[in-house]
């Protein structure tokens, strides 16, 4: 069952999400930024890593192997694809799920993949802490992609 986030089910997710109850839902966030201020309330949400560090990775018609791990929040709906969140974590906390915090994103060039904004890809650290080189990596990643605009970096 899907339900749209409201602050009328803030109680009910809070049982949910810390583990209290033992249905399995899936909640449709619709912007990043209602995601953003949903995991800083709610931290403890699943985390599959589909793709470990290593892994070839295809991003927008460019196969690579990628530095960083790279899955989803299997219960937070992105609508844009009707599936879980996208995040990247940090290379230097690969194979680590706990604790993660939104760090920045990695956003579509509407212009050139307009059938792919909002699918964005929420870059996590562990107690929001990283390091200059992982920002670097991601950076030298992604920004010569030109389906991706610049990464940003909320701090």
């Amino acid at each position: 069952m899907r339900v749209k986030i409201r602050k009328k089910a803030a109680s009910m997710l809070s049982a949910l999400t810390m583990g209290t109850c033992g249905a399995q839902e899936s909640y449709t966030i619709h912007t990043k930024e209602k995601l953003f201020k949903f995991l800083k309330k709610y931290p403890k949400q699943t985390i599959n890593v589909d793709f470990p560090k290593g892994s070839i990775k295809g991003f927008s018609g460019v196969d690579a192997p990628i530095p960083f791990d790279y899955g989803e929040w299997p219960e937070l709906i992105n609508p844009a694809d009707d599936m879980g969140w996208d995040l990247i974590v940090v290379p230097t906390a690969a194979g680590y799920t706990q604790n993660m915090r939104p760090v920045g994103y990695v956003k579509y060039d509407a212009t050139v993949k307009p059938h792919k904004k909002g699918n964005d890809k929420i870059i996590v650290a562990p107690s929001a802490i990283y390091s200059k080189e992982d920002k670097d990596t991601i950076d030298n990643f992604f920004n010569p992609i030109e389906h991706f605009e610049e990464v940003v970096w909320l701090k």
